[in-house]
């Protein structure tokens, strides 16, 4: 099992960093209709928990059922949006085609939510976005079955991450630099594109970088970029120079110990599902 350590200090790093923001951007750069369903940290956590725990749902045990007031409940226990929140937000997925509700042949008063196969396709990009840079830095056997769109490794992974879903909240709010960028919205896209543009051939960093036309790549406004940056200067992650900005070590640091927690935790994922296929 891969300790954090193993991944921050592993000489191909620097080249997973480049792999993960690489394609975390081509999933959402020139994406605004799609960007706007999941931008902020209430919506990922949604769209996680309907792929979740409708994966790991036990038909028989109705308190595993992936019900509007299951999914509430779970997510307002977790501190991550209100009930009336988590509600408009499974609303707005079913009216755009990424989840549907039916109700359960065994007690017709309660709708399950299941997602739809664009949902699926879309989790299954996913998937290689957060695999990728393992791959890149553990090649051989590597990560073959998330990286080729595995529908089995997709349910199992799934599955498992139902019980995954505090350690991620967990992570993620002890990082000063996540818990200032994710909670806002298209708070992780505006920061790993400054990433992207700092980091140099030779993982150095440039000195300012133009934040001026980030917003027109994910259909946020230059207004909306400008506040975020001028809120990340007063909590000491960044200093802002006109249109330019200098991303602070800290919050470099930041990004890196975030992307290490992720990649061992779905290395974690990915052996958890391995052994079960063994002892299958």
């Amino acid at each position: 099992m891969l300790s954090y350590e193993d991944i921050i200090f592993h000489p191909r790093f620097p080249d997973a960093r480049r792999v993960y923001v690489h394609e975390m951007l081509k999933a959402h750069e020139n994406n605004a209709k799609e960007n706007q369903i999941f931008f902020d940290e209430g919506k990922a956590f949604v769209y996680f928990a309907i792929m979740n725990y409708y994966c790991a749902h036990d038909p028989e045990d109705r308190t595993s059922w992936p019900s509007m007031r299951m999914i509430k409940q779970n997510l307002e226990q977790l501190g991550l949006a209100s009930g009336r929140r988590v509600h408009d937000i499974i609303r707005r997925l079913i009216d755009v085609g990424y989840v549907e509700s039916s109700l359960v042949e065994k007690d017709r008063r309660t709708k399950l939510l299941r997602p739809t196969q664009t949902m699926i396709d879309r989790d299954l990009k996913t998937m290689v976005v957060y695999y990728a840079p393992l791959h890149v830095m553990f090649p051989d056997p590597g990560y073959p079955e998330p990286m080729s769109g595995d529908l089995a490794f997709q349910r199992g992974a799934r599955q498992i991450g139902a019980s995954f879903m505090a350690y991620a909240r967990s992570f993620m709010a002890a990082n000063p630099t996540i818990a200032f960028f994710f909670p806002r919205l298209a708070g992780m896209m505006i920061l790993t594109k400054l990433i992207e543009l700092s980091i140099t051939c030779d993982g150095q960093t440039a000195s300012r970088i133009s934040f001026a036309n980030i917003g027109d790549s994910f259909g946020i406004s230059r207004t909306h970029v400008r506040k975020l940056l001028s809120e990340a200067q007063e909590h000491g992650l960044a200093e802002l120079y006109g249109q330019h900005v200098i991303l602070s070590p800290e919050c470099r640091k930041g990004f890196d110990r975030y992307l290490a927690d992720t990649m061992v935790g779905n290395d974690l994922v990915y052996r958890l599902w391995k052994q079960q296929q063994f002892d299958a």
